[in-house]
């Protein structure tokens, strides 16, 4: 990965490479545009399993983490097509608002709305129980479609922890679901990809080999966020190489995604950081689950940063150049959401008819990536120190107190 820092008088949205611009265009139909993101990010998540798969590796590094936001952006793709499904048959646009904030990101439930309202003629009955099945099967362990999109949690790690993923199986039958609704929809496969009916319906597929698999373990010195920062970072800037070589402009909105998410853990990271001056529990509670990179975890997260800049001479200006990139950010995606989707619910389209130099925008997102990264690995070091002077004053105390 390129290293990048912030920098003064950068601006996200200056044009410096015209041959890395792009026109960022929506045409302001519902089923069109939900369409043209679902194949954008249907092709950048088989690109990147792709490589997982097929690439050889010297390490495991990418089956454990480039194949969670893999897996993400096809789950993505999927979600993004049953809408187009339902936009493209006539829904008026307060009844699609309607259908998206009821199931927001219930595949299985939107899967059913789609059925219940225009039939499902093209698919036999064979190929709708395996949809059916598949679809479910995401429900139950992604209803919220954040798995695979941030450090798992507790509850699904005590049921699949230290296990691994059968990342084979797992992308095939993601591309067999895709290619199936595809089918539903339009009437033809997808990439002429046709459903084996042999293969299990469901989502999760757990092997017993961790070897060239996803292995759901993270180490004893891990801080849980890890394979989540590393492998969207990495993800992001595998697409961009891609982006520089093909110039495709499908490959923005995936990459920017990819790149601001990497962004949201590793604040997110910082706000669990365990120090003498670290941020109250109660505020972590509140703030965890947060998409406000500004007001929910910058804010919150500063305080920590400028004491401990001050105690380690640190220059603070870079504090407040970081904090002007997280404003820019934020104000072009507050939610973390402007980039999944084309539109808002009520059918605004916040991101539209834009000049973008790729280039410049990723530069910027990774120089604001490598500051918080910077930042995690400069408190580890001191928390580290505290940790050691709390062993020897207390180790002091305890010797005090035997010799009297």
């Amino acid at each position: 990965m390129e290293y990048v820092w912030v920098e003064k008088d950068k601006n996200i949205k200056y044009i410096v490479n015209e041959e890395m611009k792009v026109h960022i265009k929506w045409s302001k139909k519902p089923d069109k545009d939900y369409e043209k993101l679902s194949r954008q990010y249907m092709n950048a998540g088989y690109i990147t399993l792709k490589e997982v798969i097929e690439v050889p590796h010297n390490n495991n590094s990418k089956y454990d983490m480039w194949f969670l936001p893999g897996v993400y952006m096809i789950r993505q793709a999927i979600e993004l097509l049953v809408k187009a499904g339902i936009a493209i048959k006539g829904a008026t646009k307060s009844e699609l608002q309607e259908i998206f904030i009821a199931e927001k990101h219930n595949v299985s439930g939107l899967y059913k709305t789609y059925k219940d309202r225009y039939g499902v003629e093209e698919l036999n009955e064979a190929e709708q129980t395996w949809l059916e099945k598949y679809l479910d099967s995401i429900e139950i362990v992604d209803s919220s479609s954040d798995l695979f999109r941030y450090p798992f949690k507790d509850d699904f790690m005590q049921q699949y922890g230290d296990k691994a993923l059968d990342i084979c199986h797992m992308g095939n039958r993601l591309i067999y679901c895709y290619s199936t609704l595809n089918k539903m929809i339009y009437g033809e496969w997808f990439n002429e990809v046709e459903l084996n009916l042999e293969v299990e319906p469901k989502f999760l597929r757990l092997t017993s080999s961790g070897m060239n698999n996803c292995y759901l373990s993270d180490s004893p010195w891990s801080d849980g966020f890890y394979k989540q920062v590393a492998g969207y970072s990495e993800v992001a800037t595998f697409l961009f190489g891609k982006f520089k070589e093909s110039k495709d402009e499908a490959l923005f909105y995936p990459i920017v995604f990819l790149m601001r998410n990497a962004i949201e853990i590793g604040l997110k990271r910082l706000l669990h950081m365990r120090m003498d001056q670290s941020i109250d529990e109660c505020i972590i509670r509140r703030k965890r689950n947060s998409h406000l990179l500004y007001k929910d975890l910058w804010e919150n997260i500063k305080p920590m940063l400028v004491h401990y800049s001050k105690k380690d001479n640190q220059n603070e200006e870079t504090l407040d150049l970081a904090e002007s990139y997280i404003r820019s950010l934020d104000y072009i995606d507050k939610n973390g959401d402007i980039f999944r989707y084309p539109c808002s619910y009520s059918n605004e389209y916040k991101f539209n008819d834009e000049e973008i130099d790729v280039s410049n925008f990723y530069d910027y997102l990774l120089g604001l990536f490598h500051f918080i990264d910077s930042c995690d690995a400069w408190l580890d070091k001191i928390k580290d120190y505290e940790v050691e002077m709390r062993k020897e004053y207390e180790a002091d105390i305890r010797s005090e107190w035997n010799q009297s």
